[in-house]
C-alpha cells in the first residue's frame, strides 16, 4: 500500500489515463477520439471504489480529558481536524462492513445515524483501525460504495509504552544527541524522545515498502514551527491481521544547534512548550501536546509560567544602553535573550510566555536615594547623630547607644517622613562575618526617588564611632561593584541601590537587569535567591559579556536557574563536572554538547521551590488551550 488520502486498485485507471494522455497530446483525432473517450468513460465507471484514508481520532483536541471519539457532541475544534464530507451532503450512508470503525458527525457535533441524510458540514471520524465499506446513496437513485481505510497513529516511549494522547504529553529534549537504536523494537533511555507509530489493516498481502510518516511541530499559537518526513520500519508485537510500524526515536528540541547535529539529524525537530507534535500519514493526522516531563520526582509537570521584568541600564543618565546600541536595539536584544532562556527552561515545562511582547524598560541609573545603616558588620550604635541633605532639606536623626541598625534606620525614616518624604525600611541578610544585618532606608519624594547627599563634601554622614552609615550610589562607568563569597546573601551597597530602585514589591516576579559590566571583570552574571532571606531576592544581573556569551554559556538561563531552584551552588561544586548541564559552573560551548541540559531532579526542584504550591510561587500554572491551527 502506498501513502495518500485516496488510493485505487485495479488497472482501469492506468489504462484510461494512458489513453486520455494520448488525447491531450493530440495523437488521436476525429472519430477515434469519440471511441477512445467512450472507452475511457466505460473504464472509469468500471473502476473499483475509492479507498479514503482516515485516522483513529484518539487525541483530545478540545482538552476535556477524553479522547475525541468518546465525545458527543464533538467540539468544533476537534471536528476541524477531521475528514470533510461536504461534497456528499444530501446523501446518506449505509454500512456494509466495518460500520463500527467510523462514525459520521454533523455540524452540531452530534452523531448522524446510518441511513440519515448528511447535512452540510458533516465530517467522518475514525474510531478503530481497519477497513469500513459504506454504501453511499444520493436521492435513492445513485448508489456507490465508499471504502475508508482507518489507520492508527500514535507515540511510543523508550520503554515501549504507547502513550495516551488524551492525557500524556510530549516533552522537550533534555539529553545531548545520541545514535538511534538499530531496531524499531529496541528500548532506549532517552526519556523525552518518542517513536511515532502506525497501525493499519493487513489486507494487501504485502507490507509497506520505503514509507514515511510526516511529523510536524506546532507552536502554542497554532503556527507551524518545523516538519520532517521520517522513515518507518516494521515493529512487533502487532495484532493479527494488522501491520505495525515505528519511526526511530524523535527528539523535540529548542533550536537548530540541537536539530542539525549529525547524531540525530533527520529525527530532531524544533518544538515549544504549549504547542503540539502532529503526525501525518497521507491526509490522516493525530497530535500530542507539549508540556513538561511526563514523569518526575514531583509527578508530571504541566506548563508553568514565570513572570520576568527586564530592565536595561544606561551607562549614565541619557547615555547609551548597556546592550543593543540604541533603545530599540536593547529591547530586541533582551527579548532575544529571554527567548533563549525560556526555551532552555522549556525542558522543565517552564516558559516566560510570549517573549517578543515582554515589556523591556531602558532606564537611567538611579540617584542616591538610599542610605544604609550598619553597612559592614551590622554593629550596634555607640551614640551619635546622622546628618544628610535630601532634595535640599537638611535631615538629622539620633543613634542611641546600643541601638541596632534596624532601630537607627527606623529613627531616620521617621525624621524623613516628618520632613515630607516617604521612607521605607528595608532590612538585609547578615553577611558571614557580620554581627547583624544592615538595614537600608529608601527615600521617595512624591512619586520619584529622592536624592540624598552629605551636608558638605567634607562632612561625615554620622559621628557614631561604631555604626557605619553610608549613602548608596550607582556609578556604572567603572562597572558594577558586585558581591563576593562573604556578602553574597545581601549584595553590595551599589547592587542594593540599583535593584531596590526598580523592585515592584511583588515577590512572585523575577527582575532581570542588564548592566554594562561588572567591576573586576571576573563575572558575567549573578543572581539573588529566596534562600538568603534578604530584601534583595529573585533578582538576576547580567552584563553585556553575558549577553555576548549567549549559547556558549546560556548565562541568563543559568542565573534564572539559581532563582527558580533557590540554589546558590552548582552541581560540579560538590559532584562530578558535567559540562553539558545548564547549571554547571564553568561550561562554555555553543555546540549541542554545551551547558544547556537540565535533569529531572532539577526540574522537580524548580517546581518544589518556585511552583504554585511553594512558599513564594514564582511559577503559575498555565493550562493548555485548544489549538487553532494556521
Amino acid at each position: 500500500m502506498g501513502l495518500g488520502r485516496i488510493k485505487r486498485e485495479g488497472k482501469a485507471e492506468l489504462r484510461a489515463g494512458v489513453l486520455l494522455g494520448e488525447l491531450r497530446a493530440g495523437v488521436l483525432l476525429g472519430a477515434a477520439v469519440v471511441a477512445i473517450v467512450s472507452l475511457a468513460a466505460r473504464d472509469v465507471r468500471a473502476m473499483p471504489p475509492e479507498i479514503i484514508q482516515v485516522a483513529v481520532d484518539h487525541d483530545d483536541d478540545d482538552l476535556d480529558g477524553h479522547i475525541d471519539t468518546d465525545d458527543s457532541p464533538l467540539a468544533a475544534v476537534a471536528r476541524a481536524q477531521l475528514e470533510s464530507l461536504e461534497s456528499l451532503a444530501g446523501g446518506s450512508f449505509h454500512p456494509i462492513s466495518g460500520g463500527d470503525l467510523v462514525r459520521v458527525v454533523g455540524p452540531d457535533g452530534k452523531v448522524v445515524g446510518w441511513d440519515s441524510v448528511l447535512p452540510r458540514g458533516s465530517i467522518l471520524q475514525g474510531i478503530s483501525p481497519g477497513r469500513a465499506t459504506l454504501q453511499f446513496i444520493r436521492k435513492k437513485v445513485n448508489v456507490e460504495q465508499r471504502v475508508f481505510e482507518v489507520v492508527a497513529l500514535g507515540f511510543r516511549d523508550g520503554a515501549l509504552h504507547d502513550l495516551d494522547l488524551s492525557k500524556e504529553r510530549a516533552s522537550l529534549e533534555r539529553l545531548p544527541p545520541d545514535r538511534a537504536p538499530t531496531s524499531a523494537d529496541a528500548r532506549y533511555k532517552d526519556f523525552d524522545a518518542l517513536r511515532a507509530t502506525l497501525m493499519m489493516k493487513d489486507d494487501s498481502g504485502a507490507p509497506l515498502g520505503n514509507e514515511f510518516i510526516g511529523v510536524e511541530s506546532i507552536s502554542a499559537t497554532g503556527a507551524t514551527i518545523d516538519r520532517l518526513d521520517v522513515s518507518v520500519e516494521r515493529t512487533t508485537p502487532c495484532p493479527d491481521t494488522f501491520l505495525c510500524y515505528a519511526t526511530p526515536p524523535l527528539r523535540f528540541v529548542v533550536d537548530d544547534v540541537d536539530r542539525t547535529h549529525p547524531l540525530a539529524l533527520g529525527r530532531s525537530l524544533r518544538a515549544e512548550v504549549g504547542g503540539a507534535i502532529k503526525l501525518r500519514y497521507g491526509f490522516s493526522s493525530q497530535m500530542i501536546r507539549v508540556e513538561g516531563p511526563r514523569a518526575s520526582p514531583v509527578g508530571p509537570i504541566p506548563r508553568l509560567r514565570a513572570t520576568v521584568r527586564p530592565f536595561v541600564l544606561r551607562v549614565a543618565p541619557k547615555a547609551g544602553p548597556a546592550v543593543g546600541g540604541t533603545d530599540a536595539g536593547a529591547v530586541l536584544a533582551v527579548r532575544s535573550e529571554l527567548a533563549l532562556a525560556s526555551a532552555a527552561w522549556g525542558q522543565c515545562g517552564i516558559t516566560f510566555g510570549k517573549t517578543d511582547a515582554i515589556d523591556v524598560k531602558v532606564v537611567d541609573p538611579p540617584p542616591s536615594y538610599l542610605i544604609s545603616f550598619g553597612d559592614d558588620l551590622g554593629l550596634p550604635a555607640s551614640g551619635g547623630t546622622v546628618h544628610v541633605r535630601i532634595d535640599g532639606k537638611n535631615i538629622s536623626s539620633l543613634t542611641t547607644a546600643g541601638s541596632s541598625p534596624l532601630g537607627a534606620a527606623r529613627a531616620f525614616a521617621e525624621a524623613s517622613r516628618k520632613a515630607g518624604f516617604s521612607a521605607a525600611v528595608s532590612p538585609n541578610a547578615r553577611v558571614l562575618p557580620g554581627a547583624g544585618g544592615s538595614v537600608d532606608v529608601l527615600v521617595h519624594n512624591g512619586g520619584s526617588l529622592a536624592h540624598i547627599e552629605p551636608l558638605t563634601a567634607k562632612t561625615a554622614v554620622t559621628d557614631d564611632s561604631t555604626m557605619v552609615v553610608r549613602i548608596g550610589s550607582v556609578d556604572l562607568s567603572d562597572g558594577l561593584f558586585h558581591f563576593g563569597d562573604m556578602d553574597s546573601m545581601s549584595g553590595t551597597l551599589e547592587e542594593r541601590t540599583l535593584v531596590k530602585a526598580f523592585d515592584d514589591g511583588d515577590p512572585s516576579t523575577i527582575e532581570v537587569m542588564f548592566v554594562p559590566a561588572f567591576g573586576g571583570g571576573d563575572r558575567i552574571g549573578e543572581s539573588f535567591i529566596q534562600n538568603d532571606m534578604s530584601s534583595v531576592r529573585d533578582i538576576v544581573l547580567l552584563d553585556r559579556a553575558g549577553v555576548r556569551a549567549r549559547r556558549m554559556s546560556s548565562t541568563l538561563a543559568h542565573e534564572i536557574g539559581h532563582v527558580l531552584m533557590n540554589a546558590p551552588g552548582h552541581p560540579d561544586d560538590y559532584g562530578l563536572d558535567t559540562p553539558t548541564l545548564l547549571m554547571d559552573s564553568d561550561g562554555a560551548d555553543a555546540a549541542a554538547f554545551g551547558p544547556r541540559r537540565l535533569t529531572l531532579d532539577e526540574c522537580a526542584r524548580a517546581v518544589r521551590e518556585a511552583g504554585p504550591n511553594s512558599r513564594v510561587p514564582l511559577l503559575t500554572a498555565w493550562p493548555l488551550t485548544p489549538l487553532k491551527l494556521r
